[in-house]
């Protein structure tokens, strides 16, 4: 998901970001780092056995049952929770962006790979394609899993949903993400969502708002949202 653009005012999109309170503090970026070389070694935990691991170093002194202890009394420390999540939910959004960044480099590399020609050429008479020439493109991929962009989508949901009101069409340019928010809302929704247009340039679905409490969190945070991507051909120019 992108920005979400307000249908108000017309020809503008507006540059929004989350409250004060959920955003990171501290060196964010040392931490990005330190989460991503954990994951990679300890890819079968989950993120609040990372923040114990962070939680542990900082109290040495304390035991690692207390840390435990402490990490699941929400009930008693909601603000400490709130803080918990919302640094969560930036961890999350800041891999995504790298993942995709990492993405769009390989797929740049690619393309170059394939736009070289043959080693061939001048030594033969015959004109031979590139080795490459005839790899296959990606379409629309996602490299994240199923579950992946469900935690990605609502961290980001999770972010902005004060900025979320029923006049707002939130944008995306990713078909894929466009596409799993349809698909999603289609199994664990409620009514069909209404096939709309913006100026023939952005494909919209306008999403019900639902009766009853939601068994998919995504299914929720759609629920009376309206959600558009652009068309691919007005995306790069006709």
């Amino acid at each position: 998901m992108d920005l979400p653009v307000p249908s108000s005012q017309e020809g503008k999109v507006e540059i929004l970001y989350p409250p004060d309170d959920l955003k990171p503090s501290g060196d964010f970026r040392r931490l990005l780092a330190e989460y991503r070389g954990w994951i990679r070694t300890s890819h079968h935990k989950e993120f609040d056995a990372f923040l114990a691991f962070k939680e542990q170093n900082a109290r040495a002194e304390e035991a690692t049952w207390e840390i435990r202890r402490d990490l699941h009394r929400s009930d008693d420390r909601p603000d400490q929770d709130r803080r918990r999540n919302a640094l969560k939910w930036n961890l999350f959004l800041h891999l995504a962006h790298e993942i995709r960044k990492e993405e769009r480099e390989a797929e740049d590399l690619l393309k170059t790979l394939k736009e070289k020609g043959s080693p061939l050429k001048g030594l033969i008479e015959e004109e031979t394609p590139g080795p490459l020439s005839d790899l296959p493109g990606r379409e629309n991929a996602l490299i994240l899993s199923e579950a992946g962009m469900s935690q990605v989508l609502e961290a980001w949901f999770s972010l902005f949903e004060n900025h979320l009101g029923d006049k707002v069409i939130l944008l995306t340019l990713s078909p894929g993400v466009f596409k799993y928010l349809c698909d999603t809302w289609e199994e664990w929704g409620e009514g069909l969502a209404e096939r709309d247009s913006l100026r023939d340039a952005v494909v919209l679905r306008r999403f019900p708002a639902l009766e009853r409490s939601p068994v998919h969190g995504i299914a929720g945070h759609l629920s009376g949202k309206t959600v558009g991507v652009i068309r691919e051909e007005d995306l790069h120019g006709k």
